[in-house]
């Protein structure tokens, strides 16, 4: 079997925390993320930080502190489920070291997952980077889709070391108890295998020699992350992806 990137969904949680970050580190990776990956359709689950990297020309680099990204199979509102319950129950205790409240976004697919012609699919996914882009926009999805897609996509595509670009925006799924929904709308997920500075360095190279220009329908500036991995990759009990 096989994953179906097209109908992949998607959780991020940001969060920050108090004190040494070993604790942080050790809850995540033996308690919490299983409780996560017990969940209906996850896929699996990875933790990343801000890597060292300078933010794009124009680009407003975002900070909202740790990430954890999770996939999920297709609907998310049985994951957001028994998430919900293992929070009322108590099942799901987070720790007085965190800063309250976690921020979290369910998303969903707004395009097909691309890949260049050769993707490397042995490259380690442990090593996996990460270029986040959120965006807002007048008019209507549509036309912002079709640049995206016709567009933008083939040039990001086109920089050595990509593994895959999504788009997502958000589910109708309400929210999880106690969380935080940051003002965040439309996504652009760019996966890429290993140091990003490369991916950067082309990228600053189309902005300043005008061959990337963005429509004037896309409002300045876009909000930006380049996220380094602070753990492996768990894949959940019989996922595609174990």
């Amino acid at each position: 079997m096989s994953l179906n990137f097209d109908d992949r969904h998607l959780f991020v949680a940001f969060s920050t925390f108090t004190g040494d970050p070993a604790p942080f580190d050790t809850w995540y990776d033996e308690e919490h993320i299983a409780q996560i990956l017990s969940a209906p359709g996850m896929i699996g689950a990875q933790r990343f930080v801000l890597a060292d990297t300078k933010p794009l020309p124009g680009s407003e680099s975002l900070d909202l502190g740790h990430l954890a990204l999770y996939d999920i199979d297709g609907d998310p509102k049985p994951f957001r489920e028994e998430v919900k319950r293992q929070l009322m129950s108590g099942e799901m205790v987070l720790p007085d070291f965190l800063v309250p409240p976690f921020k979290t976004l369910i998303l969903k697919p707004v395009s097909v997952a691309f890949e260049p012609e050769h993707v490397d699919n042995s490259l380690d996914r442990d090593d996996r980077h990460l270029f986040l882009a959120w965006v807002r926009h007048t008019g209507d999805a549509a036309t912002l889709g079709r640049w995206y897609d016709e567009v933008h996509i083939p040039q990001v595509l086109s920089v050595p070391g990509m593994l895959r670009v999504q788009r997502f925006r958000q589910a109708d799924v309400k929210p999880l108890p106690g969380v935080v929904t940051p003002d965040l709308d439309h996504l652009t997920l760019c996966e890429m295998a290993g140091d990003p500075a490369p991916f950067r360095e082309e990228m600053k190279r189309l902005l300043v020699s005008g061959e990337l220009e963005f429509p004037d329908f896309v409002v300045p500036p876009v909000a930006t992350m380049f996220m380094r991995p602070v753990s492996p990759y768990w894949a959940a009990a019989g996922s595609p992806a174990a």
